[in-house]
């Protein structure tokens, strides 16, 4: 593969191929390379060529500003046999409609921590209490970004412990950052969504920064405090366990985070509905309509272990947007009036079922946001 005589180009071979955000073109445009944490330096090759060390590859300068990788490319996407790491698929999953036409999905991103999901990096998903960083495009446009090390603060997640932390892209791609590189460079470390205030994670890589390769739309991120992080490997195209094979799927993770609807108790994931396990479930609804079951909100999510009496407020989201929120007087009147349902066909959706009976309505849910007295004021922030 070969590197063409532009400057965005051979940036790109250094980010995408060799896989360090530290190896990067010359303020002059002549394609040099800055040596950064032992990685990117460039060398002399066996017939005096400049050779640029890199973490996946190396690459052969072979003209002033061309290149070319010692190694293979990476894999197809059929040769990383379709691992899907997001909750809707990935950068790289083509929809087919008719007439075999391709569209792009974007699903949204989980967030694990030693293998247990803890969120969904989402707009609508984010705590409220997260402080919105604004920046200033070059033409002028007013943007939102978000620091990731506040991020993960507000999910009570020890950045000062965090040992590494993987950015998972298309086509089998991860992103390895040390947890020292995390906190060092916390306030320029920073992502937004790909539709503003909607669409996929993405991060924005200022700076010099160690992390070994710089993905963009971003399929899921796994943190390690006291999880070992396991190694890559560049042969294998992937991260590899002590023995030296290919881990399949997220690390330490036993049920991927796919679909569903997320409950989250000040920020952190507390259950995930899905309309199957309703129809398992072991105590009876407390009604039947049309044959689908509905079941009191507050005694579900207690009999699956959250701490309903602290819940002071919740908000209903469908996708982004917060469609209604209840606390207060109305919270306490309605309390135990409160339905959810799963009906068939409903798409990852749940409905809410509010209001005396003779004005009962329905509202229709992706996510729902509950918060204790300590968060519960925090909803100004969007």
């Amino acid at each position: 593969m070969r590197c063409l005589a532009t400057r965005a180009l051979v940036a790109a071979a250094c980010f995408s191929l060799l896989g360090s955000a530290s190896c990067r073109s010359g303020g002059d445009g002549d394609g040099s390379a800055s040596k950064a944490e032992g990685d990117g330096e460039a060398e002399a090759g066996k017939d005096g060529e400049k050779v640029i060390k890199g973490r996946f590859a190396n690459a052969v300068q072979v003209s002033e500003h061309g290149f070319i990788l010692e190694d293979k490319p990476p894999p197809s996407k059929e040769e990383l046999e379709g691992d899907d790491l997001s909750l809707d698929g990935d950068d790289d999953t083509a929809m087919r409609g008719g007439g075999g036409s391709g569209r792009k999905r974007f699903g949204q991103s989980p967030l694990y921590v030693d293998g247990k999901a803890i969120a969904v990096v989402a707009y609508g998903e984010l705590p409220a209490w997260l402080p919105t960083r604004p920046e200033k495009l070059s033409d002028g446009r007013m943007v939102n970004r978000f620091r990731l090390a506040e991020y993960l603060e507000a999910l009570s997640v020890p950045v000062a412990k965090i040992r590494e932390i993987h950015f998972y892209g298309g086509r089998g791609r991860i992103a390895i950052m040390p947890g020292e590189e995390l906190r060092r460079a916390k306030s320029r470390l920073l992502f937004s969504f790909t539709e503003g205030d909607a669409g996929k994670m993405r991060m924005h890589w200022e700076g010099d920064l160690e992390v070994s390769d710089t993905i963009d739309k971003v399929q899921a991120v796994a943190v390690y405090i006291d999880k070992k992080p396991p190694p890559w490997d560049r042969a294998k195209w992937g991260l590899v366990d002590e023995h030296g094979e290919k881990i399949r799927g997220i690390p330490y993770v036993e049920t991927p985070l796919r679909g569903g609807v997320r409950l989250y108790l000040d920020g952190r994931i507390v259950h995930v509905l899905k309309r199957n396990r309703t129809f398992e479930r072991k105590t009876a609804p407390n009604r039947i309509v049309d044959g689908v079951p509905y079941f009191r909100m507050f005694e579900y999510l207690e009999e699956e272990g959250v701490d309903v009496d602290s819940i002071v407020a919740v908000e209903l989201l469908d996708q982004n947007t917060i469609g209604e929120r209840i606390d207060g007087q109305t919270l306490a009147r309605e309390r135990d009036t409160i339905e959810l349902s799963a009906p068939p066909k409903s798409s990852g959706h749940v409905l809410i079922h509010l209001g005396p009976e003779n004005a009962r309505r329905s509202v229709k849910i992706t996510a729902l946001n509950m918060y204790t007295a300590a968060r519960a004021l925090a909803h100004h922030r969007r």
